[in-house]
């Protein structure tokens, strides 16, 4: 059964997740054409039917989204940015905001460089656990050296309080 089609875009590789209180699904896809922003769409009755496919916010434009909530509630999603006109396109990412932020389509809390991909945008297909004592580990395949060298499978691990450590002002979630 195919459950999302839009004109002049190709949706691929969902990641689907649960909203907080779970009776919501949100699927976020990448858009294949890279022509514009990812796509999103949210399912009430357990993936039986769909919502119109929409654009995400742009800073959830990109591919291979995976994610986990972190333990304050907030989700943490990497992928490979391909958001238009992005400083860190082609390199590995998280997004960090609230569900929320996601189904109003509103920007998140931020955007955080986790590596930086030396081939061009040839990484992602990200794997993210929640470790029990609240770490997040992101794990890519990336180049992650310039040179001869060739991919590697890299982790990078960090605390959501490292993150809002980096910023100026840290978000409430509600």
């Amino acid at each position: 059964m195919v459950v999302a089609t839009v004109p002049d875009k190709m949706p691929c590789e969902p990641f689907v997740f649960r909203s907080p209180d779970g009776n919501e699904l949100c699927c976020l896809m990448r858009e294949n054409t890279h022509k514009g922003r990812s796509l999103m769409m949210f399912s009430r009755d357990e993936a039986r039917s769909w919502s119109t496919p929409v654009d995400t916010p742009w800073g959830l434009s990109g591919d291979r989204h995976m994610g986990v909530y972190a333990p304050d509630g907030r989700l943490v999603i990497a992928f490979r940015d391909r958001a238009p006109d992005s400083p860190t396109s082609g390199h590995f990412v998280a997004w960090v905001g609230a569900y929320d932020d996601i189904r109003a389509g509103r920007p998140g809390q931020c955007r955080v460089k986790l590596l930086h991909s030396h081939a061009g945008s040839d990484c992602g297909y990200p794997g993210v656990e929640l470790l029990p004592d609240g770490t997040i580990v992101a794990t890519t395949y990336i180049k992650y050296r310039e040179g001869k060298e060739k991919h590697s499978v890299v982790s990078t691990r960090f605390k959501i309080d490292e993150i809002d450590g980096m910023l100026p002002v840290r978000c409430q979630v509600n």
